[in-house]
């Protein structure tokens, strides 16, 4: 078996923090706060703890209503998952390692609710006047950093520079 690069263990290490924070935020709010059967906690006039069950993807896209859907969700992610810890194993620079890292770990600290509940656990909810963002957790933070480093790093990163 190879041995892994310093940036791919990084991308490793990275997604096990990001898993780690997502299980450990949904915890509190779950269990310790119980924020499912409060619903609602006002913490600033722009921002409140909110539960939703979110049966789609990352803010509530692509809503799976369906037992077939949901698993069908499950399926793709963890696709999605081999594919990019692939591409980790082959990662050439520590931004790529710790984008796929937080994506890598967000995607799996989802497809831990979505299997074991049936529906992702959203709780921050940030809001302007009647304006209202959608209700996400820290997997899906992790998710959006990790797609946007990405999508940094293919226009700006050091590989594109060479080219």
């Amino acid at each position: 078996m190879d041995k892994l690069s310093a940036n791919s263990r990084l991308g490793l290490m990275i997604a096990l923090g990001a898993l780690f924070l997502d299980r450990i935020s949904k915890w509190w709010i779950m269990d310790m706060l119980e924020l499912p059967k409060i619903q609602m906690v006002k913490i600033l006039p722009i921002f409140n703890l909110q539960w939703a069950e979110n049966k789609g993807i990352s803010f509530s896209l692509l809503s799976a209503e369906s037992d077939f859907g949901r698993w069908v969700l499950v399926v793709v992610t963890i696709l999605i998952v081999i594919g990019l810890g692939i591409w980790l194993k082959n990662v050439q620079t520590r931004l790529q390692a710790v984008a796929i890292g937080l994506v890598i770990g967000g995607a799996i600290g989802n497809i831990y609710d979505r299997t074991l509940f049936g529906y992702v656990a959203d709780f921050l909810h940030f809001y302007v006047g009647d304006w209202s963002f959608a209700i996400f957790n820290v997997a899906d933070s992790c998710i959006t950093i990790g797609a946007g480093l990405l999508i940094w790093d293919s226009f700006f990163g050091t590989s594109t520079k060479k080219q």
